[in-house]
């Protein structure tokens, strides 16, 4: 089962960047796009395009011809549902959460930030713009307004709590900030962000190519 849901993610965030990819060439004026257009454009093969496209049954395309960008545009909204206005609670307001609470660029996407949830009382606005309310609360709120996805950004001593709580109120996917690594269940999809990891990670590769320069070659 965990097997088909990476499977799946995997599917998706590559649908997510032909989307993308579409939209710049859209701008330019330009109104068919070949597989190895997009690929290159996504960083991905031409083969798995061709391949995705022909799963997702998204247009019918042509060697010759290409692909027609507005019909593969309209095939992925509808697929991803990017056209359906997506609400998304925040539970944890500390500076992450409130960051993200106030990031300007979910507008553009479709994503609005309906609600903030906390258990600290002086971070709490329930008559904001966008309410922060206790998480008590929450599980109601997620029912009464059919929230299917969360941000979680809690200490770490919280977050394993606050997902079961997520996902008992019926929440479908989780985009987890806290330092804790949450596992996916068959109804919840879970993407982990550890932002320490992945610093570390950055300064590991910065030394190694410090180190081993592309020009350099690196025995095995």
């Amino acid at each position: 089962m965990r097997q088909n849901i990476i499977i799946q993610k995997d599917m998706i965030q590559r649908l997510v960047r032909y989307k993308n990819a579409l939209q710049k060439f859209k701008s330019l004026g330009l109104t068919r796009v070949f597989s190895d257009n997009l690929g290159e454009a996504a960083g991905i093969s031409a083969a798995l395009v061709r391949k995705d496209i022909s799963l997702a049954r998204l247009t019918v395309g042509n060697k010759r011809g290409g692909y027609p960008i507005d019909a593969l545009l309209q095939g992925l909204d509808s697929i991803l549902g990017t056209h359906i206005q997506q609400r998304v609670i925040i539970v944890g307001c500390g500076k992450i959460g409130t960051a993200l609470m106030h990031y300007p660029g979910f507008s553009s996407e479709s994503i609005q930030i309906v609600a903030g949830f906390d258990n600290k009382p002086d971070r709490l606005k329930p008559d904001a713009a966008i309410p922060i309310l206790a998480v008590s609360q929450m599980p109601a709120f997620v029912r009464e307004h059919d929230i299917l996805v969360a941000i979680l950004a809690v200490p770490e001593s919280a977050a394993a709590t606050v997902f079961d709580q997520l996902a008992a109120a019926g929440i479908q996917g989780v985009l987890n900030f806290s330092p804790v690594q949450l596992k996916p269940t068959p109804n919840l999809v879970v993407q982990n962000i550890n932002i320490a990891l992945e610093i570390e990670n950055l300064f590991y590769y910065v030394r190694f190519t410090q180190r081993y320069p592309p020009s350099v070659s690196v025995r095995h």
